[in-house]
């Protein structure tokens, strides 16, 4: 028998997979209903033309952030015609120059980027937006992953826009790092935390509640054990309140179940996933790293063990710069650090995770 018709007759324990996907979005957003009112009164003014308040949604990843932001952009647009929502993942728009790029491409004016400066897309931007005469709302997703030069960069551009070209521009920024509000720059600072959301972890009671509605929306009928269920809940719960770690690792035993040709979720395929959800997430990370935060982080792994000074001289990159890319690694992960104080004064050891 042909292989391929084989697999096509096996049986699966999904009925609607793209329910575990990264950016699926729920009919309802379980346990986020205060921010989401909370959000939804800051932005309100602007379906009457008035001004509204930048926001910051800040949390550690996996509480929601991004389903919230989209979510409202969704509401607002069905809401009213004055505003333009555009949503921008910093991840994959990684200097103010491609952002700007992006932002042109949601106001329906693509623009070839060849040959053209990031203030001369500016430019583009601020000519549609007027032209257009709507209020633009920018969500701005893990901008606290950018360079810092790009990301104070285009947070003046947005944020400046009334001072500077007349166009009452609202930004949400969502960001993961603490550090993110005090290293940024006095111009921006007070126009931007205006507004800040916390997303507090969820509780294991709330991720069960998360992860039974994407059983029941992805799994076919009674196809997902209870023991399976409350495994991966756990395992969210230990890592952070994630949900996007147990949503996934609920995915993965589906696949495992699949695999084994069960036709049921079990316990066992929960348990054997684990390790491969936290690193499918992990390299998810990693390929969405710049060219230069790679090789920051591949002459730490080929080191083992670095001190900064001798990691500064190895690479020949802006000290500064390298700086940043450290920064960004530590807080993603990838890299630990350990102060070494003496006599001569503070040394710092870099280490790739794990390594300890």
């Amino acid at each position: 028998m042909n292989i391929f018709k084989n697999l096509d007759s096996s049986q699966t324990v999904f009925r609607n997979e793209a329910v575990f996907a990264p950016d699926y979005m729920p009919a309802e957003i379980l346990h986020r209903e205060s921010e989401i009112k909370e959000a939804a009164l800051n932005l309100a003014p602007m379906m009457k033309g008035k001004r509204a308040s930048s926001m910051v949604f800040f949390g550690p990843p996996g509480t929601g952030k991004s389903t919230v932001a989209r979510h409202i952009l969704s509401q607002l647009k069905e809401a009213t015609a004055r505003v333009r929502p555009v949503y921008i993942n910093c991840w994959e728009q990684g200097y103010r120059y491609s952002i700007l790029a992006e932002l042109l491409g949601a106001l329906d004016y693509p623009v070839s980027r060849r040959g053209r400066s990031a203030d001369e897309l500016l430019s583009y931007s601020v000519e549609m937006l007027k032209k257009e005469g709507k209020t633009p709302l920018v969500v701005l997703d893990d901008v606290d992953m950018l360079p810092v030069e790009e990301r104070d960069g285009i947070l003046y551009d947005l944020l400046r826009m009334r001072e500077n070209f007349g166009i009452d521009a609202a930004v949400i920024a969502i960001v993961n790092r603490e550090t993110f509000i005090s290293r940024l720059d006095r111009r921006i600072r007070s126009s931007l935390l205006q507004s800040i959301l916390t997303f507090k972890p969820y509780s294991p009671k709330q991720l069960r509640g998360i992860l039974d509605e994407r059983a029941k929306l992805g799994f076919v009928p009674d196809a997902c054990d209870s023991d399976a269920l409350g495994l991966c809940v756990g395992f969210a719960a230990r890592n952070g309140g994630d949900a996007r770690l147990g949503i996934n690792a609920l995915w993965l035993a589906g696949k495992e179940a699949d695999k084994e040709g069960s036709e049921k979720v079990l316990a066992a395929h929960a348990e054997k996933v684990k390790s491969a959800a936290q690193e499918l997430m992990r390299r998810e990370n990693e390929q969405n790293l710049s060219s230069e935060e790679r090789k920051v982080l591949l002459e730490i792994r080929k080191a083992g063990r670095i001190q900064s000074g001798e990691l500064y001289s190895r690479l020949k990159m802006n000290e500064r710069s390298v700086r940043n890319y450290l920064s960004k690694l530590e807080d993603l992960g990838f890299v630990e650090t350990i102060e070494i104080r003496s006599k001569d004064g503070n040394t710092r050891i870099l280490m790739p995770r794990g390594s300890v």
